[in-house]
């Protein structure tokens, strides 16, 4: 923990993200025989997904607040081009290339396919929004769309796993009641979850807009962003939706009267009505560090501790090829007549970071359903997260410099 203070100042000189060494520290810890209760060779699927359910729901939450209400359809048509262009067809290739190329059935083609395709909302936060981009003005670019997918697409990926536990359970594909799956796993699940979070959220802003400042202070407290967060993810849940939705729109509308205030006051008052609302985003993103560094290091001593061992040669250059090969090609497809530079379309498109939303949803598919060769359907996942840890971690703070001394639109 007090190393966390000191690497982003060293790392920040050779452009390196943080959770490159930390996954150093995770071999390190392993091949010392620290007592961590290493898998073997993976841990309960019910254990990874309460610890990984815990870690995005709070990263969903910053996306929220980090993003606000200060962005119009405009610009959600960009975010919107990512979730309903680029991970149709991500998942459709990784589908087709696992089951005819690398011999997986095909629930569990689909199941990776599904796990692999959102941009994981915790590993991408050092290449999305920060707080000082919320006060007088927005981006609008990388930053802006890599940070609103990552909060989109980590509740739009859930049907597609659901339909890959209902294929497990069934004889076969043809036995899948395909309407009620895109009525209730598609439709139902997504809507309620949208509703649920966004009149939250509404209802927590429009009960803080005329506090005084004494009392808003007290209310806006960090723990309440925690707290938001978590309530809204049990309600949406308890009313059968997808609660990661409802966490992301939760933190999104959780400021709408904040930024209703900032239309109708002057600079001066902007400023102060900015700083109200920082100290729940302030603690929200140093626990979401804190629970980053705990998980990366696990990660590390987990793939040390034998998972790859389950991979064949042809599913690593696979993994490899997800990376640098069909994320970037989908996200340009997306992208497509935006008025972005070809520089920043291909920077978006390559960084769908994978991470941590991916096995929060491997572990509960597993616990819910009836796979078989788990244990190789984990060392494709572990490798792709591995790789995207690593060729984003080295690559991801250089680009950002570019843009930054550049910024070629």
């Amino acid at each position: 923990m007090v190393l966390m203070a000191f690497l982003p100042l060293v790392l920040s000189r050779i452009k390196v993200s943080f959770t490159v060494p930390l996954l150093l520290i995770g071999f390190l810890t392993y091949y010392l025989g620290v007592p961590v209760n290493w898998p073997e060779p993976i841990w309960g699927n019910k254990r990874v997904t309460i610890i990984t359910e815990i870690i995005v729901i709070i990263s969903l939450m910053g996306a929220g607040l980090k993003l606000g209400m200060r962005y119009s359809p405009r610009h959600w048509k960009n975010t919107l081009r990512l979730i309903l262009i680029t991970m149709p067809l991500y998942i459709s290739f990784l589908f087709l290339i696992c089951h005819y190329f690398l011999g997986f059935d095909g629930a569990s083609s689909l199941l990776i396919a599904a796990v692999c395709a959102p941009t994981d909302p915790v590993l991408a936060a050092e290449l999305q929004l920060k707080k000082d981009e919320m006060y007088d003005k927005k981006n609008t670019g990388m930053r802006y769309l890599l940070t609103s997918e990552a909060g989109l697409n980590d509740g739009m990926a859930f049907p597609f796993v659901f339909l890959a536990i209902l294929w497990s359970q069934s004889t076969s594909f043809q036995n899948i009641d395909l309407t009620y799956w895109f009525g209730y796993y598609m439709a139902f699940k997504i809507i309620g979850g949208v509703l649920i979070g966004s009149l939250l959220g509404f209802v927590f802003s429009y009960l803080i807009r005329n506090l005084k400042s004494i009392h808003k202070n007290k209310v806006l407290s960090g723990f309440v962003g925690i707290g938001l967060a978590f309530f809204s993810f049990s309600l949406a849940e308890l009313l059968s939706t997808y609660g990661f939705l409802s966490t992301f729109f939760t933190g999104l509308f959780a400021q709408y009267h904040f930024h209703k205030k900032l239309k109708q006051t002057e600079q001066t008052e902007n400023i102060n009505s900015d700083e109200d609302k920082q100290e729940i985003l302030l603690f929200n993103e140093k626990i979401e560090e804190f629970l980053i560094m705990v998980w990366t290091i696990l990660f590390g001593g987990f793939i040390a501790s034998g998972i790859l061992n389950f991979a064949t040669w042809q599913g690593i250059v696979i993994a490899l090829v997800t990376i640098i090969v069909i994320r970037p090609l989908t996200g340009r497809i997306a992208l497509m007549g935006t008025p972005f530079t070809e520089p920043k379309k291909w920077a978006v498109s390559s960084f769908g970071i994978k991470g941590v939303g991916s096995f929060f949803y491997l572990a509960f598919a597993l616990h819910e359903g009836n796979f078989i060769a788990t244990n190789e359907v984990y060392a494709f996942v572990s490798y792709v997260v591995l790789f995207s840890i690593l060729i984003h971690g080295i690559t991801g703070p250089s680009v950002i410099s570019y843009f930054k001394k550049n910024n070629p639109g």
